[in-house]
């Protein structure tokens, strides 16, 4: 069943509809909030946070967008909204969120966890960390996460051109860190 028709189920109150839309949207909303948070409990808290907030709002889904997408936005605002939670519960700061989003395992090992390997992926993680917040959210999104332009933009709410323009400006920050670093492929200055 298309997510459409579950989502029109769901809104009107047919639980095993809504369960199909979350059991076929889990492991998305989980890594996503796993990249974010670092851990496991928290990653729980805020799928959970996630699906009660798709719940309660599904009647307000535009079905001119993907179901996706949507969720997508909603991950992102929750975990912005956890993060908000815990820095002001215990000033965590963005930078080590950041830090454990880049360090997070990925359900199988990717061209960007063989790229990473060795100094280059030093090099790399530390200037990924130095990027302004909105090009590392950006260059996250697309490198690691695969999204595409039009998805990033959706789920941050931001034209595609903004999207476009922070992910060459990170892009371009980051090949120039790299040439400065003087690292090459076979290791070695």
């Amino acid at each position: 069943m298309a997510d459409s028709d579950l989502i029109s189920r769901a809104a009107g109150g047919d639980a095993p509809a809504f369960q199909t839309l979350v059991e076929r949207h889990r492991s998305m909303v989980y890594r996503v909030a796993y990249q974010f948070s670092g851990n496991h409990h928290d990653a729980e808290d805020i799928s959970q946070e996630v699906f009660i907030k798709v719940y309660r709002s599904l009647d307000r889904f535009r079905h001119d967008s993907q179901l996706s997408s949507w969720m997508y936005r909603i991950v992102m605002n929750a975990c912005i909204d956890h993060r908000r939670r815990q820095s002001s519960a215990n000033a965590a700061s963005f930078e080590e969120a950041e830090t454990a989003m880049l360090n997070a395992p990925e359900e199988s090992p990717g061209p960007e966890d063989r790229a990473y390997a060795g100094e280059i992926g030093e090099v790399l993680e530390a200037e990924i960390g130095r990027l302004p917040p909105g090009q590392r959210i950006v260059f996250v999104m697309r490198h690691h996460q695969g999204l595409k332009l039009s998805e990033i933009a959706e789920g941050l709410g931001l034209a595609e051109g903004t999207v476009k323009r922070q992910l060459h400006a990170a892009v371009h920050r980051l090949r120039r860190a790299l040439s400065r670093s003087r690292v090459t492929v076979g290791g070695g200055a």
